[in-house]
């Protein structure tokens, strides 16, 4: 029986409903606002079956992976779909997952080949997480993936799409970084500890969570810098969706 955590904290959260489709398609969560570093976002109206979509789809996804990144995934579940409802004031087609089509919306699990590359020309995407870190030094981790930036220019999310941060997954056998720096609309945030060092191994993968979920709404524009404390080759990747 696969473990559902992700509807667990949907249905606490009031956004998940049992039902057939056509019951749930005429039933609405209703439009909300919430702030985000100091700022207001709108929450789209959406159905229940939109929300069931994404509760089902996302704990699908997630039953394959390690437990304790199934469980990061799920209790964050609210700030997810929330990044979803942002999407949808612009698009208004809500959310179909993987049937979606059009101005309809899905989402994926970060993966590298989604991201710029910080250590080629820009406008080139990465092929891998896996970088060569040459020097001791801060250096962008995220940043804008267009061929017309500079290194270190913001990423600016589209109208409609948004992505959501929640922690950071380190395989390497040496940690090359221990620390990262968010800025969002070129406001930088303090700078979170990531000592994998520290990290209980024996309790499974090496991860550290952010310290709050950073969500990054559409049309707004971040990105994040990482200090590179020793040499050699760096594994991190993020855990969070697009």
């Amino acid at each position: 029986m696969q473990e559902k955590k992700v509807q667990a904290v949907m249905t606490d959260a009031g956004l998940y409903r049992e039902g057939t489709r056509d019951d749930l398609k005429g039933q609405f969560i209703e439009e909300q606002t919430v702030l985000l570093a100091g700022k207001s976002y709108t929450l789209s109206k959406i159905s229940y079956l939109d929300a069931k979509i994404f509760t089902e789809e996302l704990d699908t996804i997630l039953v394959q992976q390690n437990p304790l990144i199934h469980e990061i995934y799920a209790k964050n579940a609210v700030s997810l779909f929330d990044a979803v409802r942002m999407v949808n004031v612009n698009t208004k087609q809500g959310f179909k997952g993987a049937l979606a089509s059009g101005n309809e919306l899905d989402f994926t699990l970060f993966m590298a080949r989604q991201f710029g590359d910080p250590m080629t020309a820009m406008g080139t995407n990465r092929l891998s997480w896996v970088r060569t870190i040459s020097a001791v030094a801060a250096d962008e981790f995220f940043e804008s993936d267009l061929s017309t930036a500079a290194h270190g220019d913001e990423m600016t999310m589209d109208e409609e799409e948004g992505m959501v941060w929640l922690a950071f997954y380190n395989p390497a056998t040496v940690s090359c970084v221990d620390a990262i720096q968010i800025t969002m609309n070129t406001e930088p945030f303090d700078i979170q500890s990531l000592d994998f060092e520290q990290v209980h191994t024996e309790l499974g993968d090496v991860i550290i969570e952010l310290k709050e979920p950073w969500t990054l709404p559409p049309e707004q524009s971040g990105k994040i810098l990482a200090y590179y404390f020793r040499t050699g080759t760096d594994e991190m990747r993020p855990l969070g969706i697009w």
